[in-house]
């Protein structure tokens, strides 16, 4: 089934200009890394969504398996009300294909641990399993004890805790950030990936969760909004031309509130080009992103 992840985003916090994962069970942060994205987001579902408190939830619990020079370790283990083992969760990065292999080492950890239900997601799939005796059972719908039981408010908190928006973004720049917010990241249906740019300032804030929007064959758009260091916010776009990032633009929504003609830089083959978003594409706060989404192809396919 579909992954919990995919509706579900962990938290960021920013240390030294840099961008590093905050599990909010620990209280620590971690290294930006894919498979931890997957990781907390599922315990964002877990505590938010289903309802399992963060003091029943625990990570890297050493196990000991028959064989192994060293222990094992688990990735998530939730605990019942009388702390007993509830869940045994092994997440893996998005681009590992979950086969019987991955089952297997789930399988075997639970030899030890005896959780009654066992998840392996790769944060794109969940497949869930539900342990009787001897048997393993894989579940065909998500197991009741584990469904929503919380409607989660997806606030400007929410999406400032987890890095869409920067904490300065005044009130109409927020207003719109946390509409599109709720527009391009609340349904699991339609196709969010976290993308990373490593050759470019975290100034631009690029590395982050973004919607996909298939423009045509072989021509994709893809949009994000992302907090700075600094606190500011970004709306990114990118040009995928038969599978090749071909262009970028990056615009300072803080820039936009404050009516400042250079708001924007697209970076392409053709190099640099500054502009203002707004004259470019009709950008507008009051309107809905998703009708702007061609305006910003046209845009990219023009400088690209």
């Amino acid at each position: 089934m579909l992954s919990k992840a995919l509706s579900n985003y962990p938290q960021f916090r920013f240390r030294d200009g840099q961008k590093r994962l905050w599990n909010p069970i620990l209280k620590k942060t971690f290294v930006d890394l894919p498979e931890e994205r997957v990781r907390l987001a599922l315990v964002d579902f877990l505590t938010l969504e289903a309802g399992i408190k963060g003091s029943r939830i625990s990570f890297e619990s050493p196990v000991k398996l028959a064989g192994d020079k060293s222990s094992s370790r688990t990735d998530i283990l939730c605990y019942d009300q009388d702390f007993s083992p509830l869940l045994l969760a092994e997440c893996k990065a998005p681009d590992i294909k979950l086969d019987e292999k991955a089952a297997i080492q789930v399988a075997r950890y639970n030899q030890k641990v005896g959780a009654p239900f066992v998840l392996v997601s790769n944060g794109m799939l969940d497949f869930w399993f539900e342990i009787k005796g001897d048997e393993i059972n894989l579940c065909k719908e998500l197991p009741t004890l584990f469904a929503t039981k919380n409607n989660v408010r997806r606030i400007r908190s929410y999406w400032e805790e987890r890095a869409f928006i920067g904490e300065k973004l005044n009130p109409e720049g927020r207003a719109f950030a946390e509409r599109s917010c709720s527009k391009l990241f609340t349904d699991p249906h339609q196709p969010v990936k976290y993308l990373n740019f490593d050759d470019f300032s975290p100034d631009f804030a690029l590395g982050h969760y973004y919607r996909i929007f298939g423009i045509e064959e072989n021509l994709k758009v893809a949009l994000c909004l992302s907090a700075t260091p600094y606190g500011g916010t970004r709306l990114n776009g990118v040009l995928n031309q038969r599978g090749a990032n071909t262009a970028f633009f990056s615009s300072s929504l803080d820039l936009i509130v404050e009516s400042e003609n250079v708001n924007t830089e697209i970076h392409s083959a053709k190099g640099v080009t500054e502009l203002d978003l707004s004259e470019e594409t009709e950008f507008n706060f009051n309107r809905n992103i998703e009708d702007m989404v061609w305006g910003f192809d046209e845009l990219l396919r023009k400088h690209s």
